[in-house]
């Protein structure tokens, strides 16, 4: 019996996924924060309901000319290795002399943030797997 058909593993499968993703990011981050001119990325939280979410019609931007909208990046440059979109967020604070705009306290604060609720999913994974197991279990007597 695969699990990921069911939609509750199916979510938390997801939703793990985005924080190992997201937790990869963080690690970078701050891994790089004594890097002259680096500014910390962050990992866009995808909608996990897919198409359970409300009918929305959206109309994405389409570069005509390389020389239009250069900050527009495609679609491919935007998303890491496992598919998530990698966006650099608006920095509140000042960044350093030399332009590194990481802030250790806040990144280790959102990776401990992740990895909790990573392993909250997991928890709720294996609640649910538990159950499953329990349910189908011949009763002997």
């Amino acid at each position: 019996m695969d699990l990921k058909n069911l939609t509750v593993f199916n979510l938390a499968h997801q939703n793990m996924r985005y924080l190992s993703a997201r937790q990869k990011v963080l690690a970078e981050n701050i891994a790089n924060a004594a890097t002259p001119n680096y500014l910390p990325k962050d990992v866009a939280k995808p909608s996990f309901l897919g198409n359970l979410e409300e009918n929305r019609v959206s109309l994405p931007l389409r570069v005509t000319n390389a020389k239009h909208f250069s900050e527009l990046k495609s679609e491919a440059e935007k998303r890491d290795a496992r598919g998530f979109e990698v966006y650099t967020p608006q920095t509140k604070d000042a960044l350093t002399i030399d332009g590194n705009g990481v802030i250790l306290e806040d990144q280790m604060n959102e990776a401990s943030k992740a990895s909790s609720e990573y392993n909250r999913m997991v928890t709720i994974y294996n609640a649910y797997k538990n159950m499953i197991s329990t349910a189908t279990t011949k009763i002997t007597g």
